[in-house]
């Protein structure tokens, strides 16, 4: 018992840093908003805010019901008046006031509970892009934003109350009490600062209140980052320093023209620099960890107090980073990306423990906005639609560790008749499990003795199981009831040898009659018959010497289907038989004689075939192989074997271990080396013809903390059955939400989860519009109204007819290019439109356009956005 200490240790310490969210997501089915998301923050009432670029804010509960929504603009709602827009929003949770800032420099606040306006800053030198607020004592705060000069902005405000109430004695512009910022100095409780900060758009700003300072990030490559103080430093020794050093070398932060607000000391930030900027980033002074993400689509970790170089390079995403977040107890970091994939990283480890792609999630569409709630365990992502994503209950997660096996587990089975599991170890032990509920059925301890099961194989009909074990001995086994019971033993080991250890095992077909073959490390290739039959009886199958002497030493794998047998090894080659031929039929080596220059880099880990398409061989691939250097390769066996399609099992060019394709032979699942499952649909896929493009990868999931040595789609309940060395054997929904690990405390319900969904689909009624007329009914009337194809009359066009109708749209387009130039239907066209830098700019006539204009820089356009060098 002692010596299972430290491995449970180990499992534990794994399970604590596991994290699975339930897929799906909850996406909302309406949304009040017209225009994309601004921000979605938290309310006091566990309820989350979404507020809209339009004006218009929405409450939501936590699984993403609509409580309610107004538009907070009054000027959308009056004929005639200029559009505004809302660039960003943040809550005053202490005082119960919404801050927003609009395109028009201006800071607004509004009353939380009815989201009536309170107040307006107006007169800002630029426009807020991203706010933010903070209490920095009892009775003080700081309102802050970055605006598109790459200038922070700074409202210290004391005795916040009193002050809020003073500002509502203001005078009155459009109906709300209004302070201009060059005159909100002149209360006594507040402060005004601005620095000049980043030589670009700030792209985001928070306030730190355990370090007092500012961080702030741009896209600018000098000014990536930088964490500063609010106030600047009060000692002259060091602003004299600071003076000497700057005199004597240059800046190389650029300079504004007219009145440009002052710079910090040297002494009062720390400057990260970061190739293409930073877009998000995240922060924690207990883990003392800074973690940053962008264009480059790294998420990179630093230490606060080294800006020069981070400390770790987080690399999966595939587009650029838009939100980042430390959570857990400073144990995961949590990164979302511009397609909607959401990655979790253990800070620890520096390593990612699950991928949820956007197929997954089904999240689709332009991210806008993210929030993750610590309190709630949730990640919201907002694109034209809210979603969200929950993480599994605390008590699965961080609960006491299950394991199904106290070794490493080395295979595991389905047995379609009795719905049944079977898994081996390397305790030598076989456990049986109920699929339905996940408890042990029954168990054969020392099944080979000392000695490790290595292989197990079941017979067509799912009575009969064979097992092979480390010191190469061979056992056959009834498997009709819970309990597995000895028949007899095929081969007896030797411990003495460990080459004739047996590495895979499999059942095959020859003249009805049913045949174990198995393959040992040193390549010795055997046949058992499953019953007591004549010697001559036996299948006379003549083994190629070649492929013995070449495979000796080797690990190979074996697959069967009908009456042929496939043999793959670690050099690349693949030998396919004919039982009833007794011969070879082909000799398949997709590495075209390369040399092996890293160990396993041309194995062929595993073989599958797809039975299904046996009839088919002779135009499809009917033979699926996992290598070599991580490719997945289709195979047509017919005369002498050709490559049908060839593409990279996983998205880290590493090596699949495991392999298998669903029971109607639509699905192709895998596992890699990193531990992700990946899915993807083979059901038409190089049938009848060779393919250049992967088939359709469905999902994708980190599944373990260790090797997975099996995967099992099982199709009749759209689940997954994975084993691993971490002891464990896992259950799955297709989609990649955990169901559970077999043999822990709680069971599952199968049957009740399908019945479930079965029935929610049934009731399910279809939607109403506004007229209240249904969708179905509108497919309908749409399909009555189609006319038959039979009835349609072809209309002659002539080319004449074509040329006068292009000269009218060309004569018309004329006309409309001359309007265009009014500036009143400029306003009409911003009014419709959306938010962006083009409508932020003022009209004027082109006669005032000023004539300092600055040459642009066409080495800056040349640059590639998504280059990844450091």
């Amino acid at each position: 018992m002692e010596e299972h200490m430290p491995l449970q240790r180990h499992v534990q310490k794994q399970d604590n840093h596991r994290e699975s969210f339930h897929l799906p997501a909850i996406v909302t089915e309406s949304n009040p908003h017209r225009e994309p998301f601004i921000q979605i923050s938290p309310m006091p009432d566990n309820t989350v805010l979404a507020v809209g670029q339009d004006g218009v804010v929405s409450v939501w509960t936590p699984n993403l019901k609509l409580k309610k929504s107004r538009c907070i603009l009054e000027e959308q709602k009056q004929p005639n008046r200029k559009v505004k827009w809302i660039s960003d929003s943040t809550l005053m949770p202490q005082y119960n006031k919404l801050i927003v800032g609009t395109c028009d420099r201006e800071i607004r606040l509004y009353e939380l509970s009815n989201f009536e306006p309170y107040c307006q800053i107006v007169g800002l030198e630029t426009m807020p892009l991203h706010l933010g607020y903070s209490l920095r004592d009892a009775d003080e705060c700081i309102i802050y934003f970055g605006d598109e000069q790459g200038c922070i902005n700074i409202i210290i405000v004391t005795y916040v109350a009193e002050t809020l109430r003073n500002w509502t004695k203001c005078e009155i512009v459009d109906e709300i009490p209004s302070i201009a910022i060059e005159h909100i100095t002149e209360f006594k409780h507040v402060k005004y600062i601005r620095w000049k900060v980043h030589n670009d758009w700030v792209t985001q700003i928070r306030y730190f209140q355990s370090i007092e300072s500012i961080i702030s990030s741009s896209n600018d490559d000098y000014s990536a980052l930088i964490i500063g103080c609010i106030e600047g430093t009060k000692d002259l020794q060091k602003q004299l320093k600071d003076l000497m050093e700057s005199g004597s070398m240059k800046s190389k932060r650029s300079v504004l023209s007219g009145n440009v607000p002052p710079k910090r000391s040297m002494s009062d930030e720390s400057l990260f620099r970061v190739k293409r900027g930073v877009k998000t980033f995240d922060f924690s002074k207990e883990a003392n960890i800074l973690v940053t993400g962008g264009l480059d689509r790294v998420v990179r970790v630093w230490n606060p107090y080294v800006p020069s170089w981070p400390t770790g390079l987080l690399r999966g995403h595939s587009s650029p980073i838009t939100y980042l977040r430390i959570g857990d107890e400073n144990t995961k970091i949590y990164s979302v990306s511009t397609n909607c994939s959401v990655m979790v990283w253990d800070i620890e480890n520096h390593t990612c423990l699950i991928h949820v792609i956007s197929k997954a999630s089904q999240i689709r569409g332009d991210i806008a906005a993210c929030y993750f709630s610590h309190h709630l365990r949730a990640l919201y992502i907002a694109t034209d639609y809210l979603s969200v994503l929950q993480l599994q209950e605390a008590g699965i997660l961080h609960g006491p560790p299950s394991v199904s096996h106290s070794e490493p587990v080395t295979s595991c089975l389905y047995n379609q008749l009795s719905q049944k599991i079977i898994s081996c170890s390397e305790g030598s032990e076989l456990r049986t499990w109920d699929l339905m509920t996940g408890q042990l059925l029954g168990e054969v301890q020392a099944a080979h003795g000392h000695s490790a099961i290595t292989c197990i194989a079941l017979d067509a009909v799912g009575n009969r199981l064979a097992s092979g074990g480390k010191d190469g001995s061979l056992k056959l086994w009834d498997y009709t009831s819970n309990s597995v019971t000895p028949i007899r033993t095929l081969m007896q080991g030797s411990a003495a040898d460990l080459r004739e250890g047996l590495t895979d095992v499999t059942y095959a077909e020859y003249n009805t009659d049913q045949y174990i073959v198995s393959v040992s490390y040193s390549g010795q290739i055997r046949i058992f018959p499953d019953t007591v039959i004549s010697e001559h009886a036996l299948p006379q199958v003549t083994w190629s010497n070649n492929m013995i002497n070449e495979h000796k030493k080797n690990r190979l794998c074996l697959t069967s289907a009908s009456n042929m047998v496939a043999l793959s090894s670690c050099n690349g080659d693949v030998f396919v038989w004919s039982l009833e031929a007794g011969e070879p039929l082909c000799h398949l080596n997709p590495s075209n004689g390369e040399v092996d220059t890293e160990i396993g880099n041309l194995a062929i880990n595993k073989a599958v075939f797809i039975c299904s398409r046996i009839d088919r061989k002779k135009d499809s691939a009917v033979l699926i192989t996992s290598g070599p250097k991580g490719y997945i390769t289709f195979w047509n066996i017919v005369g002498g074997g050709k490559v049908f399609a060839r593409f990279e099992g996983s998205q880290y060019k590493c090596m699949v271990n495991a392999m298998a394709v669903s029971e109607d032979d639509s699905l192709l699942c895998a596992a890699d080396q990193l531990f992700y499952i990946y899915i993807w649909n083979i059901s038409q896929y190089a049938l009848g013809t060779s393919e250049e493009q992967p088939p359709v990868l469905l999902h994708c999931w980190r599944a373990h903390m260790s090797d997975i040595t099996r995967v099992i789609p099982v199709e009749k309940h759209k689940v997954i059955v994975t084993s691993s060395q971490d002891c464990t054997v896992k259950l799955w929904t297709i989609q990649g939400e955990l169901i559970g690990t077999f043999g822990q405390n709680k069971p599952w319900d199968l049957s009740r989860s399908e019945s479930k969904k079965e029935e929610s689909r049934i009731t399910k009624q279809p939607s109403q519009d506004v007229c209240g007329c249904s969708r179905a009914a509108e497919e309908e009337k749409k399909d009555e109204d189609k006319v038959p194809e039979e009835e349609v009359y072809s209309i002659p066009i002539y080319d004449t007819d074509i040329a006068d109708e292009i000269k009218e749209r060309i004569s018309m387009n004329s006309k409309n290019s001359i309007k265009m130039v009014n500036p009143k239907h400029m306003e009409i066209q911003q009014a419709t439109g959306r938010l962006n830098a083009y409508k932020s700019l003022q009209i004027c006539d082109l006669m005032s356009v000023s004539a300092n204009i600055q040459k642009p820089n066409p080495a800056a356009e040349l640059n590639d956005p998504y280059d990844l060098a450091f």
